[in-house]
């Protein structure tokens, strides 16, 4: 009698201390949705509208500083190692190349985005094509990967890194859909 109270006693305490859960507990803004996808687009369209400029214009270089946050940072990988640059380092090359004429209009257009979310932090993967001297002849495609943060003033680019298709790297179809 002392073992099955005992026993009883121990199986009452176990299930005292475990809870079964019906459905999954999750945030209802984070899982299988992104709520705040076309203002993250919004904020990763106006980065790459900033930096686009026709032939006999420039480029509107405080639309770059409004698109960022002040510290952020710009990761290329377009030769073998990452060169890293800050906002306002990014913005005075990008400013000597084209006052030496050596770029004379540049574009960037999204060809294919994804969002992830989650509270206030986003990544946007985006494949874009690089067109230069018109928008009909590509120079270059890559893969961007946008890192934003959502901000009093709205969602802003905390950092992009991105590499560029060259010999053994192309572009690969799930980016292209």
């Amino acid at each position: 009698m002392k073992k099955l109270l005992l026993y009883t006693g121990c199986l009452l305490t176990l299930s005292a201390c475990h809870t079964k859960i019906d459905k999954p507990v999750t945030d209802s803004v984070a899982v299988y949705h992104v709520p705040e996808e076309k203002a993250i687009k919004k904020a990763v369209d106006d980065a790459y509208a900033a930096i686009c400029f026709k032939k006999g214009e420039q480029p509107r270089y405080d639309d770059i500083r409004k698109a960022f946050i002040p510290k952020a940072q710009l990761i290329n990988f377009r030769g073998d190692t990452a060169q890293v640059t800050s906002l306002e380092q990014f913005i005075y090359l990008y400013r000597t190349v084209v006052e030496s004429d050596s770029l004379q209009s540049f574009y960037e257009d999204e060809l294919y985005g994804k969002t992830e979310q989650f509270g206030k932090i986003a990544e946007r993967i985006s494949t874009y094509k690089t067109t230069l001297a018109n928008k009909t002849t590509e120079y270059e495609r890559g893969v961007n990967s946008f890192q934003l943060i959502k901000t009093p003033a709205g969602w802003k680019v905390s950092s992009i890194i991105w590499d560029v298709e060259k010999k053994g790297l192309a572009v690969p179809g799930y980016y292209l859909k």
